[in-house]
C-alpha cells in the first residue's frame, strides 16, 4: 500500500470522526434532558371538583357548544338525538336516561348519578376519563374556562336544572298566602283549557269518566299512584309506592319518561311550569277527597 492509500484512508477516518462528533452535538441540543411533559386530557383536581359558574360567559359557551359539540348534539327542546343524544334540559338529568338513545355500557353505570357541575365538567374534559367505553370519539375540552362557558349555557337550557331531583316537599296549592298565584280565580280556568289541550285526548276527567288510552284522572290528587282496578297500569308506575301528590304530579306532567322510565305513556311533556301548576290546580279542584 503506497502513501496516497495510506492519506485516503486518513482523510476517510477524519471525516467520520467529524461526523460522529457534528452528531452527537446537534443531538445534544435538539434532544434535551426533560421530564415528559403531562397530558392535557389527564384527570387533575381542578377536573375533579365542582366548579364555580360566576365567571362564566353564557354567549361564548353557546357559541363554543355550536363549535364542538352541534355536529352530534341538538340543544333545542325538542331536539333529534343525532350522533349523540339530545342535550336540551341536560343539567340535573340522570345520566344516560334519554329515551331511544343507545349508551355505552360504562356510562350506563353512571345512570345513579345526574349531570351536575362536576360530572359535566369530568366529561367535557376528557370523556373516556369519564366512562372509558362511550362511544363519543371527542378528546375533551382543555381549557377549564371554556368547560365553565359550555356547563352555563347547558344550564341556561336546563329549566329544571336547580330543580331537585327527589321528591319535593308537598305545599298544597290552595294554601292561602298573599301574593299566591293559585288565588286567582283565572288560574283555574286556564287550568282547564289546558288540560283538554294537554291531556283530553288521553284522560277523562269526570266522576264516571270512562278509561280512555289513560286512566280517567277524576279524585287522582293523592290517590295511590297505579291504583285504579280498571286500568292496566306498566311495571314503571306499579314500583311508585306513594301518592299522586303535587310534586309527583308535576314530575310526571314535565316528563314522563324521565320520572317513570319506561312506562307506555308516549308523550313528551310540559316544559313549562306555569301550565303544569294550572293543569295541577284544576285536578286539585276534581279531587274532593283531598279537601279539608
Amino acid at each position: 500500500m503506497d502513501s496516497f492509500d495510506w492519506n485516503r484512508l486518513a482523510v476517510a477516518g477524519l471525516f467520520s470522526v467529524c461526523v460522529l462528533a457534528a452528531s452527537w452535538g446537534i443531538g445534544s441540543v435538539i434532544i434535551q434532558n426533560q421530564t415528559p411533559i403531562k397530558s392535557i386530557f389527564a384527570t387533575n383536581d381542578d377536573q375533579n371538583k365542582s366548579i364555580d359558574l360566576t365567571s362564566a360567559d353564557i354567549s361564548k359557551g353557546k357559541e363554543l357548544a355550536a363549535q364542538q359539540c352541534s355536529l352530534c348534539h341538538t340543544f333545542n327542546q325538542d331536539g333529534i338525538n343525532k350522533i349523540g343524544p339530545n342535550l336540551y334540559n341536560i343539567m340535573g338529568h340522570q345520566i344516560a336516561s334519554k329515551p331511544n338513545f343507545n349508551y355505552s355500557g360504562s356510562l350506563k353505570k353512571h345512570n345513579k348519578e345526574t349531570w351536575d357541575v362536576k360530572n359535566l365538567n369530568i366529561w367535557l374534559a376528557h370523556p373516556m376519563n369519564f366512562a372509558s367505553d362511550t362511544i363519543m370519539a371527542y378528546p375533551g375540552v382543555p381549557s377549564q374556562q371554556d368547560r365553565i362557558d359550555i356547563i352555563a349555557y347547558l344550564k341556561s337550557i336546563s329549566p329544571t336544572a336547580s330543580a331537585p331531583m327527589t321528591e319535593k316537599k308537598n305545599i298544597p296549592l290552595l294554601e292561602k298566602h298573599q301574593g299566591s298565584v293559585f288565588e286567582k280565580q283565572s288560574n283555574l280556568s286556564q287550568g282547564k283549557e289546558e288540560y283538554q289541550q294537554y291531556c283530553a285526548v288521553c284522560h277523562s276527567d269526570t266522576i264516571e269518566g270512562n278509561t280512555k288510552l289513560g286512566p280517567n284522572l277524576y279524585n287522582i290528587v293523592n290517590k295511590p299512584i297505579a291504583s285504579q282496578s280498571n286500568y292496566t297500569y306498566s311495571g314503571a308506575l306499579k314500583i311508585k309506592k306513594m301518592n299522586w301528590t303535587e310534586s309527583n304530579l308535576d314530575q310526571w306532567i314535565e316528563n314522563p319518561q324521565q320520572w317513570a322510565p319506561g312506562n307506555k305513556m308516549n308523550y313528551k311533556g310540559v316544559s313549562s311550569a306555569d301550565i303544569r301548576k294550572n293543569i295541577i290546580l284544576y285536578l286539585y279542584s276534581l279531587s274532593p277527597q283531598d279537601k279539608h
